[in-house]
């Protein structure tokens, strides 16, 4: 041993030249070494000739790339070849490194780094007789550009076993690697995936072909088979034979994309499943191989490992064939014989898909499903929870290109029923519940007919029945249309709770009481829905606003919802009305409305509608009848909050048999009447028209005839804003019953008598009733002259204690400087120009 190692150390510098003179006569492309050593240790007791940071180039023209990279390599002999003078190169052994395959645009290789012709003569001292090599941690890559294919894979200790007789070389390989994903075209296949080889290949050099003897690549308990030949003399020819042993839903998934396995990787398989099939014909940048794959079950089942949910009893039998013409065009998918029970209860179907460029679908399938089974075997992120039985039974067939350029005309072998029996579904958003749904679909080509569709939404129940045009567009396809053409009754609606339940930011269950009763409210209308209803409701309610007997048309296009015309009861009353709603910008909605009402109760106006948003005139201090018309453009933002600076309206009304209780300005008028008859005044009829406009109420002058001998008739004008500053003016004749010809006109009316002018103003929290001097110094204006001095009286200032006494005013006298309104004071009527447009 001794002398053998002294003998290494003394020839070193021959054996390194020997091999580098023998390896520069076998290879084509330049190879970088930065260290090249002989070695005991790498693989003892051989010994081997060890090269650190190897560098070899690729065979392609003009290519700086490296075809690999080593970060060590070992080329053994056998130690007392060092006695005879002839080394052996017989093992291999490749650590950590990387290498990258490429093909060019037009299919030329970067691996020719060998010469073809080099004869290795048997009296040469140095020798390659590669018998076995062991590829450890490298990285593998592969990578054709004219087929868009890209391998990337990670051999962890691959062994591999040679045996060269002639132009035959017999490889046998075994080991583990992982693969990190196969990439054709957009999809990568075998993704991150660990496996095991075993395989034995025969590649003859001379007629370039590769025979794959029977091999094996296990991925966890499925074994795939693969046998076959596959040449390379010109455009790469496979003829091979795929099985699969102990496969499972999961092994198959392992070999699919992440957009075909993602939504099935979650559930298992029990029973028989099987695979195979054939590769054969040219494969090239130009020209695909056929394939015929063949997989199916007999009696497995397929489970939900989170839900225990399982589909039993399957049997199917599939096939894939891309056709004669190897492509896409000729391609067929088909599944037949699909048989087996959820639940206890039955399904069967089949699928054919022809034609994958412009594909030609024919689905059958018959089923009957508890719900409830169904939404645990498949859970759906918009369904929180489910029960019910569903029936349906269906067909289909047409070409989908077809089908997406007119789904009306392409669907005309589409037919099928779906029946709903107790079906109940708790939605997620909106937080909804759907309970005690049943009814009859038809499907009849494209459209669908609905037949006594009945259930509840909440506290809400309706039946429809109708026609759903377009239907298997609007659900199979984007951005289509769907029109809902349907007679539609409901005993209960609840507007409130199904308001609410279309808001993003309703009220969870653990927020306080106070956050559940606001406002959260959100109305949005689907864009590609129209709608043609007639409506009857026999008991509707919106908060405190309650209405029985509605009845009407309902319209909606292009998020536009209109009204020909609604009739219902409500406070005590009748009330008509037309009108839009445009939802089309969600920031914004607008409500253009015409109303009319015909003997409504004052004061359960104001409670449904809680008094208008103010506490100055409410329904403890209104009665009577109100007859009249509105017109009405009013604004909403995305949670229905109105946008009362927007609001536009104008209001015709008659108020019969009214009455006026507990008013705070009026009980400063004691002067005119005991505070008994000031706390209940009454009037037979008024009538005006008032406008609504930048937040302010004009009300024109109008007269009151009131139940106050001394103030009988009342004529009042005045303004309201929404923040609650008022500023009204009153005209009491202290004389309403004189008619003496003495005092009468030239044209036999009644002659002007004196009248008493008061000003209420202020907030409806402190506000003050004074004499009017502004006013009634321009009444004596009109007059042309002065006016005698003014002896009326004046009442008390403010709300705050009981009435002052009569007094007697000099008209010299100052008066306390009025209050500046919070906004420039406008008359009682529209200027020119801010006309009112309906």
């Amino acid at each position: 041993m001794a002398g053998l190692a002294t003998a290494l150390w003394l020839g070193e510098d021959r054996i390194i030249d020997l091999f580098v003179t023998a390896a520069n006569r076998h290879l084509r492309t330049p190879v970088q070494v930065q260290k090249l050593e002989l070695s005991w240790r790498a693989d003892f007791p051989r010994v081997s000739i060890l090269l650190s940071n190897v560098r070899i180039g690729g065979s392609l023209p003009l290519d700086t790339a490296a075809l690999a990279r080593v970060r060590r390599l070992h080329c053994s002999f056998n130690a007392w070849d060092v006695l005879s003078g002839r080394y052996h190169i017989r093992t291999l052994t490749v650590e950590q490194g990387a290498v990258q395959v490429r093909l060019d645009h037009r299919g030329q290789p970067n691996y020719f780094v060998l010469r073809p012709d080099t004869v290795t003569a048997d009296d040469e001292p140095l020798r390659f007789d590669f018998e076995r090599v062991r590829v450890r941690n490298v990285a593998v890559s592969y990578a054709d550009s004219s087929m868009r294919q890209r391998y990337e894979l990670q051999a962890h200790d691959l062994t591999a076993a040679l045996l060269i007789a002639g132009d035959t070389v017999q490889v046998r390989a075994t080991g583990p690697m992982r693969v990190e994903g196969l990439r054709v075209g957009k999809d990568t296949y075998f993704r991150q995936r660990e496996l095991t080889v075993n395989t034995a290949l025969a590649v003859n050099r001379a007629t370039r072909q590769v025979r794959v003897q029977p091999s094996e690549v296990q991925v966890g308990a499925a074994v795939y088979t693969v046998a076959g030949t596959a040449g390379w003399r010109g455009p790469t020819q496979l003829a091979l034979q795929l099985g699969g042993k102990n496969t499972d839903v999961q092994s198959l998934l392992a070999l699919l994309p992440p957009r075909f396995s993602k939504p099935l990787a979650v559930y298992r398989s029990e029973g028989a499943v099987y695979f195979g099939g054939t590769v054969k014909g040219e494969l090239s940048a130009k020209r695909y191989p056929q394939i015929d794959v063949r997989f199916g079950s007999r009696d497995a089942s397929f489970v939900h490992p989170e839900t225990k949910q399982r589909i039993e009893h399957v049997f199917l039998t599939g096939t894939f064939r891309n056709g004669p013409q190897a492509s896409a065009r000729s391609a067929v998918l088909e599944l037949s014989s699909i048989r087996g029970r959820l639940g206890g209860k039955p399904f069967s179907g089949s699928l054919s898909y022809r034609n994958f460029h412009d594909p030609y679908v024919r689905l059958n399938v018959r089923a009957e499903l508890d719900v409830a089974d169904a939404l645990r075997f498949y859970p759906v992120a918009a369904l929180h929870q489910a029960s019910g039985q569903l029936r349906i039974e269906a067909k289909l067939a047409g070409n989908l290109r077809t089908f997406r350029l007119n789904p009306a005309r392409a669907a005309g072998e589409a037919s099928g029923e779906l029946q709903l029996r107790n079906v109940s579904l708790r939605l997620c958003k909106p937080n909804l519940g759907l309970t005690q749904l049943n009814g009859s679909f038809l499907l009849r080509r494209n459209d669908v007919a609905v037949s006594n569709f009945m259930g509840r939404a909440g506290l809400s129940d309706f039946r429809l029945n109708g026609l759903f045009r377009n239907a298997l567009g609007w659900l199979l396809l984007p951005r289509q249309p769907l029109r809902v053409e349907a007679d539609v009754a409901a005993r209960f609606l609840n507007l409130d709770e199904l308001l609410q339940a279309g808001s993003s930011v309703a009220a969870t269950n653990s927020a306080p009481r106070a956050a559940k009763r606001s406002n959260n409210y959100a109305l949005q209308l689907p864009a590609n829905i129209d709608l043609d209803l007639n409506a009857t409701v026999q008991q509707l309610r919106f908060r405190r606003f309650h209405a029985r007997a509605l009845s009407g048309a309902v319209r909606m296009h292009n998020q536009v919802l209109t009204s020909p015309g609604i009739a219902l009861a409500a406070a005590a009353g009748r009330l008509q009305m037309r009108g839009a709603l445009d939802a089309r910008q969600r920031e914004l909605l607008k409500v253009s409305i015409v109303a009319s009402c015909q003997q409504v109760q004052l004061d359960s106006l104001f409670y449904a509608f809680e008094d208008f948003g103010q506490h100055f005139i409410t329904n403890r201090h209104l009665r009577g009848q109100l007859t009249g018309t509105a017109e009405a453009d009013m604004y909403f933002g995305p949670q229905l909050q109105p946008l009362t600076n927007k609001l536009e309206a104008e209001i015709r009304a008659t108020v019969r048999n009214g009455e006026l209780n507990n008013f705070g300005p009026a009980q400063q008028l004691s002067m005119l009447a005991s505070r008994e008859q000031l706390r209940h005044l009454r009037f037979d009829e008024l009538t005006n028209t008032i406008y609504i406009q930048s937040r302010t109420v004009y009300v024109p002058e109008m007269e009151i005839r009131s139940n106050v001998q001394r103030a009988s008739v009342i004529r009042v004008t005045g303004t309201h804003t929404f923040d609650q500053q008022m500023d009204y003016h009153l005209i009491i004749p202290l004389l309403p019953g004189l008619r003496r010809p003495v005092l009468a006109g030239a044209d036999g009316g009644l002659a002007k008598g004196p009248d008493l002018l008061l000003r209420v103003w202020g907030n409806e929290d402190k506000f003050r009733v004074a004499y009017d001097r502004e006013r009634a110094v321009a009444r004596r204006r009109e007059a042309g002259g002065s006016a005698p001095v003014d002896t009326s009286p004046a009442p008390a200032a403010n709300n705050g204690g009981g009435a002052a006494p009569a007094a007697r005013v000099p008209a010299v006298r100052s008066r306390q400087p009025t209050p500046t309104p919070p906004h420039q004071k406008k008359p009682a009527q529209p200027q020119p120009g801010e006309y009112f447009e309906f």
